[in-house]
Protein backbone atom coordinates (compact mmCIF):
# COMPACT_ATOMS: atom_id res chain seq x y z
CA UNK A 1 0.00 0.00 0.00
CA UNK A 2 1.40 3.38 -1.04
CA UNK A 3 3.95 1.88 -2.96
CA UNK A 4 2.80 -0.42 -5.73
CA UNK A 5 1.02 -3.13 -3.10
CA UNK A 6 -2.52 -2.03 -4.22
CA UNK A 7 -2.67 -4.95 -6.72
CA UNK A 8 -1.13 -7.76 -8.61
CA UNK A 9 -1.10 -7.15 -12.20
CA UNK A 10 -4.63 -6.57 -11.18
CA UNK A 11 -5.73 -9.77 -10.02
CA UNK A 12 -5.88 -12.09 -7.02
CA UNK A 13 -2.38 -13.67 -5.82
CA UNK A 14 -2.71 -17.49 -7.01
CA UNK A 15 -1.19 -20.15 -5.95
CA UNK A 16 1.22 -20.27 -9.24
CA UNK A 17 2.63 -16.92 -7.73
CA UNK A 18 2.89 -18.18 -4.38
CA UNK A 19 4.88 -21.21 -5.99
CA UNK A 20 7.36 -18.58 -7.88
CA UNK A 21 7.67 -16.64 -5.20
CA UNK A 22 8.61 -19.36 -2.95
CA UNK A 23 11.17 -20.51 -5.92
CA UNK A 24 12.50 -16.64 -6.09
CA UNK A 25 16.29 -15.93 -5.18
CA UNK A 26 16.95 -13.38 -2.11
CA UNK A 27 19.78 -11.95 -4.15
CA UNK A 28 17.57 -11.32 -7.19
CA UNK A 29 15.26 -9.70 -5.22
CA UNK A 30 17.93 -7.47 -2.74
CA UNK A 31 19.75 -6.11 -6.47
CA UNK A 32 16.89 -4.66 -7.35
CA UNK A 33 16.96 -2.35 -5.15
CA UNK A 34 20.40 -1.02 -3.82
CA UNK A 35 21.62 0.79 -6.96
CA UNK A 36 22.86 4.09 -5.81
CA UNK A 37 21.19 6.89 -8.56
CA UNK A 38 23.75 9.29 -10.06
CA UNK A 39 22.42 12.57 -8.23
CA UNK A 40 24.25 15.26 -6.18
CA UNK A 41 26.00 13.99 -2.81
CA UNK A 42 23.64 14.11 -0.42
CA UNK A 43 20.33 14.73 -2.14
CA UNK A 44 17.64 12.28 -1.01
CA UNK A 45 16.17 9.84 -3.66
CA UNK A 46 13.81 7.84 -4.09
CA UNK A 47 12.73 4.65 -6.29
CA UNK A 48 11.79 5.33 -10.14
CA UNK A 49 8.25 3.28 -9.74
CA UNK A 50 6.49 6.71 -9.11
CA UNK A 51 8.31 8.07 -12.20
CA UNK A 52 6.81 5.20 -14.07
CA UNK A 53 3.61 5.18 -13.00
CA UNK A 54 3.61 8.89 -13.87
CA UNK A 55 4.92 8.09 -17.20
CA UNK A 56 2.25 5.81 -17.85
CA UNK A 57 -0.53 7.89 -16.88
CA UNK A 58 0.64 10.56 -19.02
CA UNK A 59 0.04 8.32 -21.79
CA UNK A 60 -2.95 7.65 -21.52
CA UNK A 61 -3.74 11.40 -21.19
CA UNK A 62 -2.27 11.59 -24.70
CA UNK A 63 0.70 13.81 -23.39
CA UNK A 64 4.60 14.33 -24.75
CA UNK A 65 5.40 11.70 -22.57
CA UNK A 66 9.33 12.12 -23.42
CA UNK A 67 9.38 15.31 -23.92
CA UNK A 68 8.11 15.63 -20.50
CA UNK A 69 10.96 13.38 -19.01
CA UNK A 70 13.54 15.29 -21.22
CA UNK A 71 12.42 18.54 -18.96
CA UNK A 72 13.36 17.43 -15.78
CA UNK A 73 16.23 15.51 -17.01
CA UNK A 74 14.71 11.80 -17.64
CA UNK A 75 15.09 9.67 -20.25
CA UNK A 76 11.95 7.49 -20.66
CA UNK A 77 14.25 4.45 -21.31
CA UNK A 78 16.18 4.21 -18.24
CA UNK A 79 12.60 4.08 -16.05
CA UNK A 80 11.93 0.73 -17.01
CA UNK A 81 15.15 0.10 -15.04
CA UNK A 82 14.09 -1.51 -11.93
CA UNK A 83 17.04 -0.09 -10.24
CA UNK A 84 17.04 2.96 -10.64
CA UNK A 85 16.58 5.75 -7.89
CA UNK A 86 15.73 9.64 -9.19
CA UNK A 87 16.38 12.51 -6.30
CA UNK A 88 12.65 13.94 -5.13
CA UNK A 89 12.84 16.86 -7.04
CA UNK A 90 13.01 15.35 -10.38
CA UNK A 91 9.84 13.32 -9.52
CA UNK A 92 8.76 16.84 -8.18
CA UNK A 93 9.42 18.34 -11.37
CA UNK A 94 7.91 15.86 -13.11
CA UNK A 95 4.13 15.75 -11.54
CA UNK A 96 4.12 19.89 -11.32
CA UNK A 97 4.98 19.99 -15.02
CA UNK A 98 2.12 16.93 -15.76
CA UNK A 99 -0.34 18.74 -14.15
CA UNK A 100 0.26 22.32 -15.67
CA UNK A 101 0.54 20.19 -19.24
CA UNK A 102 -2.91 18.07 -18.35
CA UNK A 103 -4.94 20.43 -16.48
CA UNK A 104 -5.66 17.82 -14.14
CA UNK A 105 -5.76 19.04 -10.63
CA UNK A 106 -6.27 15.52 -9.36
CA UNK A 107 -3.42 13.75 -10.92
CA UNK A 108 -2.50 12.03 -7.58
CA UNK A 109 -5.79 10.15 -6.98
CA UNK A 110 -5.51 9.26 -11.01
CA UNK A 111 -2.03 8.05 -10.32
CA UNK A 112 -3.23 6.29 -7.61
CA UNK A 113 -6.09 3.81 -9.31
CA UNK A 114 -3.25 3.10 -11.94
CA UNK A 115 -1.92 -0.73 -12.29
CA UNK A 116 1.43 -1.52 -11.13
CA UNK A 117 3.35 -5.03 -10.31
CA UNK A 118 6.75 -4.92 -8.97
CA UNK A 119 7.66 -8.74 -8.52
CA UNK A 120 11.73 -7.52 -7.78
CA UNK A 121 10.70 -5.69 -4.47
CA UNK A 122 10.27 -7.73 -1.00
CA UNK A 123 9.36 -4.95 1.01
CA UNK A 124 5.90 -5.05 -0.87
CA UNK A 125 5.65 -8.73 -0.70
CA UNK A 126 6.32 -8.14 3.17
CA UNK A 127 3.27 -5.75 3.20
CA UNK A 128 1.16 -8.23 0.68
CA UNK A 129 1.89 -10.99 3.10
CA UNK A 130 1.28 -9.14 6.28
CA UNK A 131 -1.06 -11.07 8.55
CA UNK A 132 -3.45 -8.11 9.33
CA UNK A 133 -3.74 -4.32 8.00
CA UNK A 134 -2.18 -3.60 11.62
CA UNK A 135 0.79 -5.95 10.57
CA UNK A 136 1.03 -4.38 7.41
CA UNK A 137 1.24 -0.79 8.60
CA UNK A 138 3.95 -1.70 10.84
CA UNK A 139 6.07 -3.49 7.91
CA UNK A 140 5.59 -0.81 5.63
CA UNK A 141 6.89 1.71 8.01
CA UNK A 142 9.76 -0.35 9.17
CA UNK A 143 11.10 -0.70 5.64
CA UNK A 144 9.79 2.57 3.46
CA UNK A 145 13.32 3.36 3.12
CA UNK A 146 13.24 0.36 0.90
CA UNK A 147 10.99 2.93 -1.82
CA UNK A 148 12.72 6.25 -0.66
CA UNK A 149 14.98 7.97 1.42
CA UNK A 150 13.21 9.64 4.51
CA UNK A 151 10.69 8.83 6.86
CA UNK A 152 7.72 9.14 4.80
CA UNK A 153 5.52 7.05 6.75
CA UNK A 154 4.59 7.55 10.18
CA UNK A 155 2.65 4.88 12.09
CA UNK A 156 0.41 6.54 15.38
CA UNK A 157 -1.72 5.22 17.59
CA UNK A 158 -5.23 7.05 18.34
CA UNK A 159 -7.98 6.89 21.10
CA UNK A 160 -10.43 5.62 17.61
CA UNK A 161 -7.51 2.96 16.28
CA UNK A 162 -4.77 4.06 14.36
CA UNK A 163 -3.60 5.84 11.57
CA UNK A 164 -0.33 6.25 9.13
CA UNK A 165 0.97 9.48 8.39
CA UNK A 166 2.56 10.73 5.19
CA UNK A 167 5.06 13.77 5.35
CA UNK A 168 6.61 14.35 1.68
CA UNK A 169 10.25 15.29 1.26
CA UNK A 170 11.26 18.63 1.47
CA UNK A 171 10.05 22.15 1.58
CA UNK A 172 6.46 22.55 0.45
CA UNK A 173 6.26 22.91 -3.21
CA UNK A 174 2.69 21.83 -5.31
CA UNK A 175 3.91 18.61 -6.10
CA UNK A 176 3.53 17.86 -2.83
CA UNK A 177 -0.61 17.56 -2.87
CA UNK A 178 0.00 14.97 -5.63
CA UNK A 179 2.62 12.63 -3.02
CA UNK A 180 -0.28 13.32 -0.59
CA UNK A 181 -3.33 12.20 -2.23
CA UNK A 182 -1.35 9.35 -4.58
CA UNK A 183 -0.30 7.91 -1.10
CA UNK A 184 -3.31 7.89 1.06
CA UNK A 185 -5.52 7.21 -1.88
CA UNK A 186 -3.25 3.73 -2.76
CA UNK A 187 -3.72 3.08 0.96
CA UNK A 188 -7.42 3.27 0.95
CA UNK A 189 -7.84 1.34 -2.12
CA UNK A 190 -4.98 -1.12 -0.90
CA UNK A 191 -6.54 -2.04 2.37
CA UNK A 192 -10.06 -2.93 0.52
CA UNK A 193 -8.24 -5.12 -1.80
CA UNK A 194 -5.63 -7.06 0.42
CA UNK A 195 -8.79 -7.23 2.94
CA UNK A 196 -11.51 -8.16 0.58
CA UNK A 197 -13.20 -6.29 2.51
CA UNK A 198 -15.14 -2.73 1.42
CA UNK A 199 -13.39 -0.81 4.49
CA UNK A 200 -13.50 2.55 4.91
CA UNK A 201 -11.26 4.84 6.75
CA UNK A 202 -12.47 6.72 9.84
CA UNK A 203 -10.81 9.97 8.21
CA UNK A 204 -8.40 11.48 6.04
CA UNK A 205 -6.98 14.96 6.38
CA UNK A 206 -4.51 16.95 4.22
CA UNK A 207 -2.00 19.38 4.35
CA UNK A 208 -3.23 21.50 1.48
CA UNK A 209 -6.33 23.19 0.50
CA UNK A 210 -9.68 21.63 -0.02
CA UNK A 211 -9.54 22.23 -4.12
CA UNK A 212 -12.85 23.66 -5.47
CA UNK A 213 -14.38 20.10 -6.21
CA UNK A 214 -13.95 17.20 -3.38
CA UNK A 215 -16.64 14.94 -5.22
CA UNK A 216 -13.98 12.98 -6.71
CA UNK A 217 -12.02 12.37 -2.72
CA UNK A 218 -15.22 11.78 -1.01
CA UNK A 219 -15.99 9.06 -3.75
CA UNK A 220 -12.59 7.11 -3.57
CA UNK A 221 -12.42 7.29 0.32
CA UNK A 222 -15.81 7.14 1.70
CA UNK A 223 -15.38 8.94 4.76
CA UNK A 224 -15.14 12.06 6.18
CA UNK A 225 -12.23 14.81 5.09
CA UNK A 226 -10.28 17.52 6.23
CA UNK A 227 -8.25 20.11 4.12
CA UNK A 228 -5.58 22.48 5.52
CA UNK A 229 -5.21 19.78 8.51
CA UNK A 230 -1.70 19.82 10.30
CA UNK A 231 -1.02 16.74 8.58
CA UNK A 232 -1.53 14.50 5.75
CA UNK A 233 -2.94 10.70 7.26
CA UNK A 234 -5.64 7.93 7.00
CA UNK A 235 -7.16 6.23 10.39
CA UNK A 236 -8.62 3.09 10.54
CA UNK A 237 -10.19 1.77 13.76
CA UNK A 238 -9.17 -0.70 16.44
CA UNK A 239 -11.23 -3.31 14.45
CA UNK A 240 -10.48 -3.37 10.85
CA UNK A 241 -6.64 -2.54 11.78
CA UNK A 242 -7.36 -6.62 12.68
CA UNK A 243 -8.99 -7.50 9.23
CA UNK A 244 -6.66 -10.13 8.50
CA UNK A 245 -4.88 -10.10 4.31
CA UNK A 246 -6.53 -12.64 2.07
CA UNK A 247 -3.02 -13.38 0.77
CA UNK A 248 -1.70 -14.05 4.44
CA UNK A 249 0.97 -16.57 4.55
CA UNK A 250 3.52 -16.94 7.38
CA UNK A 251 5.99 -18.40 5.32
CA UNK A 252 6.09 -15.42 2.17
CA UNK A 253 6.11 -13.05 5.00
CA UNK A 254 9.57 -14.81 7.06
CA UNK A 255 11.34 -14.90 3.83
CA UNK A 256 10.29 -11.62 2.09
CA UNK A 257 11.29 -9.91 5.51
CA UNK A 258 14.19 -11.37 5.44
CA UNK A 259 15.37 -10.40 2.19
CA UNK A 260 14.11 -6.49 3.18
CA UNK A 261 16.29 -6.45 5.71
CA UNK A 262 19.13 -7.17 3.41
CA UNK A 263 18.12 -5.19 1.27
CA UNK A 264 17.95 -2.36 3.71
CA UNK A 265 21.48 -3.69 4.61
CA UNK A 266 22.50 -2.63 1.30
CA UNK A 267 20.85 0.32 1.25
CA UNK A 268 23.28 3.41 0.91
CA UNK A 269 24.10 5.76 3.93
CA UNK A 270 21.26 7.99 5.22
CA UNK A 271 21.02 11.04 3.68
CA UNK A 272 18.08 13.01 5.15
CA UNK A 273 18.72 14.34 8.57
CA UNK A 274 16.00 12.78 10.04
CA UNK A 275 17.81 9.65 9.00
CA UNK A 276 20.89 10.14 10.13
CA UNK A 277 19.56 11.40 13.28
CA UNK A 278 17.53 8.25 13.50
CA UNK A 279 20.71 5.85 12.64
CA UNK A 280 22.63 7.98 15.48
CA UNK A 281 19.76 7.48 18.13
CA UNK A 282 19.83 3.38 17.45
CA UNK A 283 23.46 3.64 17.91
CA UNK A 284 23.42 5.44 21.50
CA UNK A 285 20.20 4.28 22.73
CA UNK A 286 21.09 2.04 25.07
CA UNK A 287 23.43 3.25 27.64
CA UNK A 288 24.89 6.36 25.63
CA UNK A 289 24.43 10.04 25.16
CA UNK A 290 21.47 10.04 23.04
CA UNK A 291 20.08 13.89 23.94
CA UNK A 292 19.52 16.21 21.17
CA UNK A 293 22.94 17.90 22.02
CA UNK A 294 25.05 14.91 21.63
CA UNK A 295 23.40 14.06 18.65
CA UNK A 296 23.80 17.56 16.97
CA UNK A 297 27.98 17.55 18.40
CA UNK A 298 28.41 14.12 16.39
CA UNK A 299 26.22 15.17 13.32
CA UNK A 300 28.65 18.39 13.33
CA UNK A 301 25.97 20.91 12.93
CA UNK A 302 24.65 23.29 15.24
CA UNK A 303 21.82 22.50 17.49
CA UNK A 304 19.69 25.39 15.78
CA UNK A 305 20.76 24.00 11.90
CA UNK A 306 19.84 20.45 12.85
CA UNK A 307 16.41 21.51 14.30
CA UNK A 308 15.63 23.63 11.18
CA UNK A 309 16.55 20.99 9.06
CA UNK A 310 14.51 18.09 10.83
CA UNK A 311 11.92 20.73 10.54
CA UNK A 312 11.87 20.82 6.69
CA UNK A 313 11.81 17.02 6.46
CA UNK A 314 8.15 17.42 8.43
CA UNK A 315 10.13 16.07 11.18
CA UNK A 316 11.29 16.22 14.97
CA UNK A 317 13.84 15.08 17.18
CA UNK A 318 11.11 13.45 19.75
CA UNK A 319 9.20 11.93 17.13
CA UNK A 320 12.20 10.29 15.31
CA UNK A 321 13.31 9.19 19.43
CA UNK A 322 9.66 7.85 20.29
CA UNK A 323 8.81 6.03 16.60
CA UNK A 324 12.57 4.25 17.06
CA UNK A 325 11.40 3.00 20.46
CA UNK A 326 8.12 1.51 19.26
CA UNK A 327 10.04 -0.49 16.44
CA UNK A 328 12.66 -2.00 18.67
CA UNK A 329 10.01 -2.18 21.51
CA UNK A 330 7.83 -5.02 19.35
CA UNK A 331 11.55 -6.60 18.12
CA UNK A 332 12.73 -7.18 21.75
CA UNK A 333 10.21 -8.44 23.31
CA UNK A 334 9.81 -10.91 20.39
CA UNK A 335 12.88 -12.42 21.56
CA UNK A 336 11.92 -12.69 24.50
CA UNK A 337 14.08 -10.25 26.61
CA UNK A 338 12.93 -9.12 29.95
CA UNK A 339 10.82 -5.85 30.74
CA UNK A 340 13.94 -4.99 32.80
CA UNK A 341 16.11 -5.28 29.61
CA UNK A 342 14.19 -4.09 26.95
CA UNK A 343 13.29 -1.13 29.56
CA UNK A 344 17.45 -0.46 28.84
CA UNK A 345 18.24 -1.18 25.58
CA UNK A 346 15.16 1.59 24.80
CA UNK A 347 16.95 3.90 27.30
CA UNK A 348 14.51 4.31 29.81
CA UNK A 349 15.78 5.22 33.51
CA UNK A 350 13.18 2.45 35.08
CA UNK A 351 10.94 -0.16 33.64
CA UNK A 352 7.30 2.24 34.70
CA UNK A 353 8.61 4.53 32.24
CA UNK A 354 8.53 2.15 29.39
CA UNK A 355 5.50 0.50 30.72
CA UNK A 356 3.76 3.84 30.33
CA UNK A 357 4.89 4.62 26.55
CA UNK A 358 4.25 1.08 25.72
CA UNK A 359 0.37 1.87 26.98
CA UNK A 360 0.81 5.07 25.46
CA UNK A 361 1.77 2.99 21.86
CA UNK A 362 -0.33 -0.12 21.80
CA UNK A 363 -3.39 -0.09 24.39
CA UNK A 364 -2.41 -2.68 26.15
CA UNK A 365 0.92 -3.77 28.72
CA UNK A 366 3.94 -5.33 26.97
CA UNK A 367 3.76 -8.30 29.01
CA UNK A 368 0.00 -8.53 27.44
CA UNK A 369 1.36 -7.71 24.13
CA UNK A 370 3.92 -10.16 24.13
CA UNK A 371 1.81 -12.97 25.52
CA UNK A 372 -0.61 -12.22 22.19
CA UNK A 373 1.86 -11.77 19.76
CA UNK A 374 4.15 -14.45 20.11
CA UNK A 375 1.15 -16.98 19.62
CA UNK A 376 1.43 -16.11 15.87
CA UNK A 377 4.50 -17.12 13.64
CA UNK A 378 7.31 -14.43 14.50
Amino acid sequence: MGQGCRRMGGRALTAGDRTACRARQPAATVTGVARVPTSPKGEPSLSARMARQAARKAEQLGLPVESLCREVGLRLEDLEDPELRIPYRILDDLLERMVAVSGDANLGLHLSQMEMTDLDDPATFVVLTSATLRDSMERGFRYQRVWGDGERFRLEETERGVRMRFTPVGTWRPAHRQHAEVALAQFATGVRFLTGEDVRPLRVRFVHPAPEDTREHEALFGCPLEFGAPANDIEFSHEDARRPFVHADALLNAMFERQARQALAQMPQPTTASERVREEVRRTLAGGDFSFAAVARTLRLPPRTLQRRLSDEGQSYAGIVEALRRELAEVYLRRRMSIAEVSFLLGYAEPAAFHRAFKRWWGTSPESFRRERLQSPP
